[in-house]
């Protein structure tokens, strides 16, 4: 027997959407395909001011990984708000704290790379984001494209965040974030890195890895700034020891980057 609903359903049935005139409208945004991954890092004048940014910049190049490089002030376009991080062609964004699951690496002295995490890297930090004259110099390379008033905010809570990072990561920094004692843990490691490279090519022996890209990183932050800090000054000194790490970073450069910046020429201080 037929129900109420049976002809209703033969009539819905019937219908076709091909029998409508339908109107395609095209999608608002349409995300630009690119042919191999893209990294993007802080603007610099020289390779990248960011500490973080160039470590995974270099250890793209020490692997020989094929890709283009992007300048951006727009951190909030990584996964974790944080630069770098790695456009992918299919659209995967990867962040900095997985781009090295991506890459072949090889065997670091996780000894000598805690020493330099936790000894040379926190000083380039301080440097950049809680030193006044660093802040002040690097502001308008990582937040440039902001205006005066919303820069100074957001240079104000990076610092804040980083100052507290560094407090939480350095216990016997004590309730007041002391530079000195920031610039004097990275003199300790650099003493120990000299003596650690020796007359080697590169920290990892003859083709560079982790500790180096993290090294080159931080020695070339405090060469490149455009500021004066102990560090730079030890570095650049005439007949100064360090000067076997100076030649370290020039070789990076001149083997991976492709030209030497003129910034990083030892001078007397």
């Amino acid at each position: 027997m037929a129900t109420p609903e049976a002809p209703l359903r033969e009539i819905l049935k019937s219908l076709s959407f091909t029998q409508f005139p339908l109107c395609h409208i095209d999608p608002f945004y349409t995300p630009a395909v690119i042919p191999r991954p893209q990294l993007f890092v802080y603007p610099s004048p020289g390779i990248t001011s960011d500490v973080e940014c160039l470590r995974i910049l270099a250890l793209l190049k020490f692997t020989n990984y094929e890709f283009d490089l992007r300048y951006t002030n727009e951190p909030n376009s990584s996964p974790n708000a944080q630069l770098p991080y790695l456009l992918l062609p299919d659209g995967t964004a990867i962040d900095n704290q997985h781009i090295e699951d991506h890459l072949s690496l090889g065997e670091s002295s996780m000894a000598y790379y805690s020493l330099a995490k936790h000894g040379l890297a926190p000083a380039t930090e301080y440097l950049v984001w809680v030193d006044p004259v660093g802040v002040s110099a690097f502001g308008d390379r990582h937040l440039g494209g902001y205006s005066v008033v919303v820069r100074w905010a957001l240079g104000w809570v990076v610092s804040e965040r980083v100052a507290k990072k560094l407090q939480t990561g350095m216990p016997e920094y004590g309730a007041a974030l002391d530079g000195d004692v920031v610039y004097e843990n990275a003199v300790r490691a650099m003493d120990s890195l000299l003596v650690f490279l020796g007359d080697r090519m590169f920290l990892d022996g003859e083709a560079p890895g982790r500790l180096d890209a993290l090294v080159f990183a931080c020695l070339n932050a405090f060469l490149e700034a455009p500021v004066k800090s102990p560090v730079r000054t030890l570095l650049t000194l005439k007949d100064s020891k360090y000067r076997p790490l100076v030649d370290y970073v020039l070789r990076i450069i001149d083997r991976y980057f492709g030209e030497k910046a003129d910034s990083v020429e030892p001078r007397v201080a």
